[in-house]
């Protein structure tokens, strides 16, 4: 088969954005261009660029209109495709050998730029909905939060080691190069606390599973008094949808606390609807990079020393945040936030 011309490969690509079918173009190739293509030749160029290799016939010339147009339907049809692999199709199908760097310029004038991927918890369409629901209602009422105690455990492993770290010319090559060591098991621990307008809970630290009846013994040493110190003329609680929140052991004790009715119904699989999340990425924020734990009671002393410094106004900081997620859920219709 004879490699199509320079403008019946412009053309193909011209069919492609308009939205036309291979059989199509294929049918226009042949009656308007005179070029016989098949349509599985016609297919694999479109896809993947490749009808047949002219490595032989590679020439140093400037990015073209066409080429332009290649390189975004190609990243239309791939947004992961790197600037090798867009070199290799140019080089294949018009025998174009170009440098990474340029590649890179055209493709950023072409308005493709390049992100970090962030991964989330999937969220069911039934929790959308309910997402939704429940933050449509916060912004209609015009909800401040100002009596809410937003609560939740969090896992820390031990880590002493950062997500960046420089090194010094002049250290030598091992030290370049050298990888950094990390227990196959960590040491862990669990963490509950809360934050509200008024401060903070005091912080729990546990080991093991959490059960229904560990959870009502955190609730009640750490919660409750909280509550009759900051909370005297009444407070809603936060807390997410687990197992041994909404447990019929659980509630029954919060119904004999008289606590039951201050609990929030939140919706599920909404960590960004509950600002302590971020603090307890702070927390491991500061124990990776600034307290670098090496031992369980380094790693103990470290998340109550980070506890003991936060301020009502730091937690009131926390807490405003919810007021820029809440609009975003809804504009979302309930799937993930940036936060």
């Amino acid at each position: 088969m004879a490699p199509m011309r320079q403008d019946v490969k412009a053309s193909a690509v011209k069919y492609k954005q308009e939205g036309r079918s291979i059989v199509e173009i294929q049918k226009v190739l042949r009656t308007h261009h005179g070029c016989k293509v098949s349509r599985q030749g016609l297919y694999k160029f479109l896809q993947h660029g490749s009808i047949t290799r002219r490595n032989s016939l590679l020439n140093r010339g400037k990015i073209q209109h066409l080429h332009r147009r290649c390189i975004h339907m190609w990243m239309c049809q791939n947004n992961e495709l790197t600037a090798s692999e867009i070199k290799i199709k140019l080089r294949n199908v018009f025998g174009l050998d170009v440098s990474l760097s340029t590649i890179n310029t055209v493709r950023r004038n072409l308005g493709w730029t390049s992100n970090t991927g962030k991964y989330c918890q999937q969220i069911s369409h039934v929790n959308k909905r309910a997402r939704k629901d429940w933050a449509c209602k916060m912004y209609k009422e015009k909800e401040d939060f100002a009596n809410v105690i937003f609560a939740d455990e969090s896992s820390v492993e031990m880590n002493a080691h950062g997500k960046l770290f420089f090194h010094h010319s002049g250290e030598g090559i091992e030290m370049k190069t050298r990888k950094r060591s990390k227990p196959k098991h960590a040491y862990k621990v669990h963490v509950w606390a809360g934050i509200s307008y008024a401060g903070k809970t005091p912080i729990c630290v546990f080991t093991g599973i959490m059960n229904s009846a560990l959870y009502q013994n955190i609730l009640a040493d750490n919660l409750l008094p909280f509550v009759e110190e900051h909370f005297p003329d009444g407070f809603r609680f936060y807390q997410d949808n687990d197992s041994k929140h909404t447990s019929r052991s659980t509630k029954e004790w919060m119904r004999e606390k008289g606590m039951l009715d201050s609990v929030m119904k939140t919706p599920a699989s909404s960590p960004d609807l509950n600002p302590i999340e971020n603090v307890w990425a702070t927390m491991k924020y500061h124990l990776q990079t600034h307290v670098k734990p090496r031992t369980k009671e380094e790693l103990v002393g470290g998340i109550r020393s980070f506890w003991e410094s936060l301020t009502p106004e730091q937690c009131a900081r926390y807490i405003d945040h919810i007021h820029r997620v809440i609009p975003q859920v809804i504009i979302n219709g309930g799937a993930p936030t940036n936060f």
